[in-house]
Order: C-alpha cells, then structure tokens, then sequence
C-alpha cells in the first residue's frame, strides 16, 4: 500500500516536472528562431533605408507602417537613416504596430528625428506572443509591442479593447488605422473577420 501511494506521489512529481522541460525545450527552439528573425529584420531595415537614400520612390512624402519584425524593420531603417546623415524629413509619418522593439535599449530620440510627421507606438498588454519570444531579458527592459514609449514625439495608443493576441493585428489593421485617422490602407488579408 505504502509503496503504491509512493509510486502515485512520484508519478504526479514527473508528471509535474515534464511539462517544465517540454516548455523550456520549446523555448530554446523558438528563441533560435527568433533570434535569426531578429537579425534577419535588422538587415532588412539597412536595405531599406539604403533603397529609400537612393530616392527610388521619387520625391513624395513615404509613410511606414509595419507590424512585428515589419515595424522592426522599419525601426532599424529611422536608425541607419540618422547613422548615415541629414536625412531629416525624407519620412513624414510611422506606424509601428506590435513591435518587438526594447524601450530602453534602442535609440528611439534619433528614430524619432528621421520622422517629419507623426510617430505612432501601437501596443496592446494582451500580446504574450511579444512576451513569450522575447522572455526575461528584454521584459525588463520593455517592449514597445505591449507598452508605451515614453519618448517626447512619440504617439502611444493602447488598442488591448481590440487585440486579444499578436495575430489579431492581422485583422484589425484597418479598424486601427481608422482610429488613428491615417487614410493609408491597402488591405493584404481580405478574409472576414474573426468571430468573437
């Protein structure tokens, strides 16, 4: 009997403990994952800002608007644009919406400087996917995608009543471009819309 009721507590224990090691597997291969991501979107952003440097789109006003690494593309793309010189005004307006983006360890007053117009931080608190990939060392550093940034110039605007997860960006782009008055929009996901 003793040993029975041992052998229960026990199973119960490894039980207990696999899902831990499961989750912490998981986690090891998506941070390799996102790590290439993160580097590939950084290298995107310098092309980026080297193909807007060449003028190839002629001389009118360029709005950015990017979600996830997009908006970190277009973030390493304000940065390589004030690295490489006077290029004040060349954007008039950002959007970045759930962007996986440090707060405190980026250089978002030079990012600021690139941008004529309006710099608008779009974050929701129920994005965890935000949180999952990037854990522990740049939580406590922030992140752009699920708070405000509190940087004179940047426009912060909570849209948690609308996103309940990083993938509903997808579908609720338009309704937040409405919001925010930007009359910019060319829908790429032309599916109905979730079911609530």
């Amino acid at each position: 009997m003793r040993q029975g009721a041992m052998m229960t507590v026990l199973s119960g224990l490894v039980s207990a403990l696999a899902w831990p090691a499961v989750l912490l597997a998981a986690t090891d291969w998506i941070d390799s994952k996102w790590s290439m991501a993160i580097d590939r979107s950084d290298k995107a952003g310098k092309l980026l800002a080297e193909v807007l440097l060449k003028g190839l789109q002629g001389n009118r006003p360029v709005t950015l608007l990017g979600f996830s690494l997009g908006a970190r593309v277009i973030f390493k793309c304000l940065q390589q644009l004030a690295e490489s010189g006077e290029n004040e005004g060349l954007i008039e307006r950002v959007v970045l919406l759930g962007a996986p983006i440090s707060v405190k360890g980026e250089q978002w007053e030079t990012a600021r400087k690139m941008v004529a117009g309006r710099f608008v931080n779009v974050y929701s608190t129920n994005d965890w996917i935000l949180g999952v990939t990037f854990r522990a060392s740049l939580l406590t550093q922030g992140l752009a995608g699920i708070q405000a940034v509190d940087v004179p110039g940047i426009e912060n605007v909570d849209v948690s009543h609308v996103i309940d997860g990083h993938s509903s960006y997808l579908w609720a782009v338009e309704q937040i471009l409405a919001q925010l008055e930007i009359d910019t929009y060319y829908p790429v996901f032309n599916c109905a819309p979730r079911p609530e």
